[in-house]
């Protein structure tokens, strides 16, 4: 009874062992699976909104083609390394959100053995990356002849131009050279003046893949300022406040040279030393369309030892200014502009506030780094624009 029952265990177990062969037959290939080695080297480099991929082909002959999927392997890009002799195979993929991206690429054999798989995960840079970058501030932008003269802030982290889009004097609108890393100021050739102007800048990407340009134009918040046709304005000074021949109108002559400024009384000392002094300016416009943004006092090129100039107020106003007022800071209203000036500025600057409109200018000078009293002024310019012409 023993024998026959270990018999009939022994055939059972065969049996059994049969039925779990048959069960896991069909998963089992017959002389195993066959693995093809898989791409080596392999690397990606991001740009803006692209993933730039690098990889060798392994040395194995049998393997021909290879694929790239990325997203989860919805999208796929394939190829055939006999097109790359050398074996290395570089790729883009473009169009790519602002996100993180992993990619796979597998080689395939003749037979159609796929490898396993390279993985590499990376993030292209994108908008957001963009808009993490500042523009440069514009800091002044005038005309100089018959040329504007565009000063910027300093360029900001990866950087590497700013360009200008502006209207020339002969209706044409035209882009400029670019402004590099290290460099604030720029030439517009022919630009047309009281007309604003645009720029953007570009940036480079880590590692150099890339250079991306802000995607819009930015606008310049005021006009290119002009100096407005002096040379027919009249201008008197307080009585007494004129030096030999050097009389008040010259300082709207456009020459900036030593015979031809303004200098107040030397002589006597209680005229040099009488204040306030002031120039009283008609412009004879009477549209009141010009809008004057600010001034350059021209003083002495010599040095500040020949700066006399320290404390001035400007007043702007539809009627005349009388320039032997004996108080006018109290009788000629708000100022449009004031300023005490730093003796070693041979063309100090004074801004002045919004829209500033009038016929009629005061200068009055209050006091001078002269002990003895003196004022010397050898041009000035008036800058503004008209409103009206601006778009």
């Amino acid at each position: 009874m023993k024998k026959i029952t270990i018999v009939i265990c022994t055939l059972a177990a065969l049996v059994s062992c049969g039925k779990q062969d048959t069960i896991y037959k069909q998963w089992v290939k017959e002389g195993g699976y066959v693995y093809p080695a898989k791409p080596i080297e392999l690397t990606a480099t991001s740009g803006y909104q692209r993933i730039i991929l690098e990889w060798m082909a392994p040395m194995d002959p049998s393997i021909r083609t290879t694929k790239l999927y990325w997203d989860n392997y919805t999208d796929s890009l394939e190829f055939s390394y006999s097109d790359y002799k050398d074996g290395f195979l570089s790729t883009q993929v473009k169009n790519l959100d602002d996100r993180s991206y992993t990619f796979d690429v597998v080689n395939f054999d003749a037979k159609g053995n796929r490898s396993l798989a390279a993985e590499i995960t990376t993030t292209p840079f994108g908008e957001s990356w963009l808009l993490s970058h500042a523009e440069r501030t514009l800091m002044s932008a005038m005309m100089v002849g018959d040329d504007a003269v565009v000063t910027m802030s300093k360029s900001t982290d990866e950087m590497v131009a700013t360009k200008f889009r502006y209207k020339t004097a002969d209706g044409q609108t035209v882009e400029s050279d670019y402004l590099k890393p290290g460099e604030t100021e720029i030439h517009l050739p022919g630009a047309l003046k009281g007309k604003k102007i645009e720029y953007k800048s570009a940036f480079l990407t880590s590692g150099g893949t890339d250079t991306v340009w802000f995607l819009s134009w930015q606008k310049s918040p005021n006009p290119l300022y002009y100096v407005p046709e002096v040379s027919t304005w009249s201008v008197e000074a307080t009585k007494g406040q004129v030096y030999a021949t050097y009389t008040p109108d010259k300082i709207f002559d456009g020459e900036i040279s030593t015979t031809a400024r303004w200098h107040a009384a030397r002589t006597p000392a209680t005229a040099a030393k009488k204040f306030p002094k002031v120039l009283a300016i008609d412009t004879g416009d009477d549209s009141g369309n010009f809008s004057f943004n600010h001034f350059i006092f021209h003083q002495n090129p010599a040095g500040q030892t020949y700066h006399y100039i320290r404390e001035v107020y400007v007043y702007v106003g539809d009627t005349p200014f009388d320039p032997d007022d004996a108080d006018p800071l109290a009788n000629f209203g708000t100022p449009a502009g004031y300023q005490v000036f730093l003796r070693p500025d041979n063309d100090p600057v004074m801004e002045f506030r919004p829209n500033v409109k009038g016929r009629y200018i005061a200068i009055v000078f209050t006091n001078s780094y002269s002990g003895s009293g003196y004022i010397d002024l050898w041009e000035l310019s008036p800058y503004g624009y008209v409103p009206s012409d601006v778009e």
